[in-house]
């Protein structure tokens, strides 16, 4: 049954991922057009220097993309759900509740993955053609959080969604909204470094709030 449930997602979902998946890497290769560009014009040392001293990254264009992506995808794939109360008959299986609306976020988190992953590869493999080793890490400790903050975008649109009642979904939206800035604070040169951990665990833990939204719109609340 499991599967089928996945099997159903991924009818539901496969137009929308492959434009997504589409226009997230056809953006990824413009910024790496974008690095190429500033690396031919400039020395490589000035380009590591501006992001330490001014603040300067190539791709802080994409910084806002992953929580874009995230919320467009959560609402894509739960807000037909919500209509006309679909979703109810999928928390009445014999699979109950946690387990049916636990495969729907695998299959939209697994969705995202394979939006979010060769979009990075490709960036940080194209970075490293241009710059050593520990600035590529350092890349990364800027790129992760705002990885993170996508996954945590379509946690918490699925989370306000799937709430039964307006006036809560409201709350949970405003709610959502400040706890995603956690992972937007700074830029700057491995200001992450040291709590990318615990960012990951909050992420993780971030999960259980859609199943206690599913659990309400199973009992009726607001109908």
């Amino acid at each position: 049954m499991l599967k089928s449930l996945a099997y159903k997602e991924w009818i539901k979902l496969r137009l929308y991922w492959a434009l997504i998946f589409l226009a997230n890497l056809a953006f990824t290769v413009f910024l790496c057009l974008q690095l190429r560009r500033v690396c031919k014009t400039n020395e490589l040392l000035a380009v590591w220097s501006n992001w330490l001293f001014k603040d300067y990254l190539f791709f802080r264009a994409c910084e806002y993309g992953p929580l874009l992506l995230g919320v467009i995808f959560g609402s894509l794939q739960f807000f037909p759900e919500i209509i006309n109360k679909r979703l109810r008959l999928v928390l009445h299986l014999p699979l109950g509740e946690a387990r049916a609306v636990g495969a729907h976020l695998l299959v939209g988190l697994g969705l995202l993955t394979l939006i979010f992953l060769p979009a990075a590869g490709l960036l940080a493999g194209y970075a490293g053609i241009w710059f050593p080793r520990e600035f590529a890490v350092n890349l990364a400790y800027v790129y992760a959080p705002w990885l993170l903050g996508g996954y945590a975008a379509y946690i918490l649109a699925a989370f306000t969604l799937l709430e039964p009642t307006w006036r809560l979904r409201v709350f949970f939206f405003l709610f959502s909204a400040a706890l995603v800035r956690l992972y937007f604070f700074t830029p700057y040169y491995d200001s992450y470094g040291r709590v990318l951990p615990g960012l990951g665990l909050l992420t993780a833990a971030l999960t259980i709030l859609p199943l206690l939204s599913a659990h309400r719109f199973g009992k009726g609340y607001g109908s």
